[in-house]
């Protein structure tokens, strides 16, 4: 191969970027500098066949469908703020029109057809920061152009945010963190008529949140409530801001064999998967994921969790919950329920809480696809597993991993709680992370009878 033919083939090497639009007046003229993103070997009449877009609590992705492999560039002005993709050679299909967003970070997306080629402008409300990435082909996608642009929040947004999420960590319920697999650009599974994986999850979802939320004393929040793309730092971010106590991910499988049907719950292994189903499984579910993060850079918080489950018992609590879930779902017989199993999956490795993957059904199979439409089947499945989380919690679940060590070191340091109204022993020694029983041993209670308002307990700090 000649020098001239492996420089071509190395500048058209895939690379990913992550920029700033600044508002500086010093660099305005270096933001007009178009930088090259090279997404793979260009074709003369590149055809953008769509454009689409999902709105995200802290971000917008706009999608653009390719007839090929891309070269693209982008282009950034501040005044007025927009980001402008150039697609050398490139045309638009017919149809593809401009779009009116109005979300708060992107106004509208305009479409230009101009001599050299095609080009898509995003029209933004304020300068912010984005990235922008190539994805090939996968399960009937084609190839694909995504820009996430990041919502800029102001402090007040910020600090109700964590305020938020701080009152739900503090107030004593057992917080069970629901998370919908896959959403926005990624549809995950797709039956053979048409139902999307990340539609029912996330319908699932909220009846699994509707019902935990009916227990007293438990409290769900979801990772996404609605139709939009969530990165696994997102995820990991929330289950801690909200101090989850076990971490719920919710998915629907598929597979070759259209006879396959039922419900599995996974948990983690570090190691080998159960069997090679269920490694086909956890490989579908991390390629999803990883495909959607494309570009992402995450903190070094992941490789201390992985380190501190692989020395802990967390993943033998995964297998406790993974067990109260399965059997539920057994009871409830509004599927049959396959197996418990055991599987790599980043979404539970990135947690460090009891987690577990719920494979609700197959997608698939066409009984279960049919099942799964039906309102009913859902609330029997979100019922199940809700019933099984609860028992779970109730049993000891992650409240000893948060208090083995703390009971103990903490003992000598006695202060006094007043009662307030409404509050309950268990809630009591949830906020001061005591097992009931040393609480009520503490103070002399037999029973977990009713505590009266202006009650003094004693509590350990």
């Amino acid at each position: 191969m000649g020098i001239v033919s492996m420089a071509r083939d190395w500048m058209l090497w895939s690379k990913r970027h992550c920029r700033a639009i600044l508002c500086v007046g010093t660099v305005v003229a270096a933001l007009s500098i178009p930088v090259t993103s090279v997404a793979a070997p260009a074709t003369r009449r590149n055809l953008v066949k769509r454009i689409r877009f999902w709105t995200a609590p802290d971000h917008t992705r706009v999608v653009c469908d390719m007839s090929s492999e891309s070269r693209y560039s982008i282009k950034t002005y501040s005044n007025p703020p927009k980001i402008a993709i150039n697609i050398p050679g490139g045309r638009f299909a017919r149809g593809v029109k401009g779009l009116v967003v109005n979300d708060g970070v992107i106004e509208r997306i305009r479409i230009n057809r101009l001599r050299s080629g095609a080009q898509i402008v995003l029209d933004l409300k304020k300068p912010v920061e984005f990235r922008d990435f190539a994805l090939k082909p996968y399960k009937g996608r084609p190839h694909r152009i995504v820009i996430d642009v990041e919502k800029v929040l102001s402090s007040a947004e910020v600090q109700d945010a964590k305020k938020k999420a701080s009152a739900v960590a503090r107030s004593g319920d057992y917080i069970v963190i629901i998370d919908p697999g896959h959403g926005g650009s990624d549809p995950g599974a797709i039956s053979r008529n048409g139902l999307r994986e990340k539609d029912v999850v996330l319908r699932l979802a909220h009846l699994v949140a509707d019902k935990i939320d009916k227990y007293r004393g438990f409290r769900a929040v979801l990772t996404r409530k609605g139709d939009y793309n969530v990165s696994l730092q997102r995820r990991i971010d929330i289950a801690r801001s909200y101090g989850g106590d076990c971490f719920i991910s919710l998915h629907m499988n598929s597979h070759y064999n259209k006879r396959a049907r039922g419900s599995e719950v996974y948990y983690l292994s570090l190691k080998g998967a159960t069997d090679k189903n269920a490694q086909a499984v956890a490989e579908k579910e991390n390629l999803f994921l990883e495909m959607g993060d494309e570009g992402t850079k995450f903190n070094d918080d992941i490789k201390e969790i992985i380190y501190d489950l692989s020395r802990s018992n967390s993943m033998y609590k995964s297998s406790l919950l993974a067990a109260e879930i399965a059997s539920s779902l057994k009871r409830s017989r509004v599927l049959p329920f396959r197996s418990i199993k055991q599987a790599n999956f980043v979404v539970l490795r990135s947690v460090a809480v009891p987690s577990v993957l719920v494979e609700a059904a197959f997608l698939s199979n066409r009984r279960d696809e049919k099942m799964i439409r039906k309102t009913t089947t859902l609330k029997g499945l979100a019922s199940a597993i809700a019933a099984g989380v609860v028992s779970y919690l109730r049993k000891g679940g992650s409240v000893d991993d948060m208090t083995e060590q703390g009971d103990k070191a903490d003992r000598k340091r006695i202060t006094v709680h007043v009662v307030s109204k409404g509050e309950t022993l268990w809630k009591i020694a949830r906020r001061y992370k005591m097992r009931l029983q040393v609480l009520m041993d503490l103070n002399g209670l037999k029973k977990t009878g009713k505590i009266r308002p202006g009650q003094k307990l004693k509590v350990y700090r």
